[in-house]
C-alpha cells in the first residue's frame, strides 16, 4: 500500500525553524539598514567636516525609517 506524503501534518519543528528564520532575517535587514544609515552619514560628516555628527544621527534615523519600513512591509505580506 502506497503512502500518500502529501497528507502527512506538517512538522511543528520546522514551522517554528522556518518562522524564526523569517524574523531573523527581518531583524538582520533592520541592523543593516540602520547600519548603512549611520555609515552613510559618517562619511558625509567627514566630507563636511562637521564638528557634531549630525550627518551620522540623521542617517541612522532614516536607515531606522526605512528598516522600519521594510520590516512591517515584509511582516504584513504573510
Amino acid at each position: 500500500m502506497e503512502t500518500n506524503h502529501n497528507s502527512q501534518k506538517p512538522n511543528p519543528k520546522k514551522k517554528v525553524t522556518k518562522t524564526a528564520l523569517r524574523f531573523a532575517g527581518l531583524g538582520t535587514t533592520l541592523a543593516v539598514s540602520i547600519a548603512l544609515g549611520a555609515f552613510g552619514g559618517k562619511k558625509l560628516d567627514d566630507y563636511l567636516g562637521t564638528d557634531k555628527p549630525l550627518c551620522t544621527a540623521a542617517g541612522a534615523l532614516l536607515g531606522l525609517g526605512i528598516g522600519m519600513w521594510s520590516v512591517l512591509s515584509g511582516i504584513q505580506s504573510k
